[in-house]
């Protein structure tokens, strides 16, 4: 795995570590990148859908 350096603002992350909701800071940056991902592949395929509607309403 490589390693990416980033600086963050500790409270960012270290609140969500110290409650318990991830075990590390790696990993929470690790899912939060997962989940921006996720969200951008959504818009994309959103954007897609609506030409698609668009092309087929409008020809």
């Amino acid at each position: 795995m490589e390693t990416v350096p980033a600086k963050l603002t500790p409270k960012l992350v270290n609140e969500l570590v110290k409650e318990g909701w991830y075990s590390n800071r790696s990993e929470a940056v690790r899912d939060a990148v997962r989940e921006l991902v996720e969200k951008m592949r959504l818009e994309t395929l959103n954007d897609a859908i609506k030409k698609d509607i668009e092309w087929g309403l409008n020809g």
